[in-house]
């Protein structure tokens, strides 16, 4: 695990960002168990989704476009983020990244309410910001909401139908 980390004064936890496959597999996992913690349907995820998703975001961090992050306290791994640049055909249009998502902010339930998604938003933000991007977006969940809306994320219109 990288040894380039940013230390969190509410929870003591330290915020690393990670490039390795098996620590972005790490943060892939912890997204899915905010999937399920949600209610999300994963039945259609393919056998392999973890793998796929990992080595997705493995190559996206070498080539510049993604970043994950790890929160630790001591040895223990207690939650993740992704940050990672749009790579829609909408941002092939652009001469610089316009919109940057982030995703998975997960931390274990015995350690919420501590500042840790909070670092771990931070840290995908202070990101997105040096990859060029002009804005940020990411889905909230309930638990989140409070948090994304304290650091300036607006509400959005965006809706969903299951077709």
């Amino acid at each position: 695990m990288s040894t380039n980390s940013q230390e969190s004064d509410a929870g003591k936890a330290v915020i690393v960002p990670v490039s390795t496959t098996a620590d972005i597999g790490v943060g892939v996992r912890y997204r899915y168990a905010m999937k399920i913690e949600l209610g999300m349907n994963v039945s259609a995820l393919r056998h392999d989704w973890a793998a796929r998703e990992t080595a997705y975001f493995a190559e996206r961090t070498a080539n510049g476009g993604a970043q994950w992050y790890l929160a630790r306290k001591g040895e223990e791994i207690v939650g993740s983020a992704c940050a990672f640049v749009d790579d829609s055909w909408a941002s092939t249009l652009q001469t610089r990244p316009r919109t940057g998502w982030i995703i998975g902010v997960y931390v274990l339930p015995a350690h919420r309410r501590h500042g840790i998604a909070r670092s771990l938003t931070d840290a995908a933000l202070s990101w997105l910001r040096g990859a060029g991007c002009a804005e940020a977006k990411l889905h909230a969940s309930p638990y989140g909401r409070g948090i994304y809306e304290s650091i300036g994320f607006t509400l959005s219109n965006e809706m969903t139908l299951a077709l």
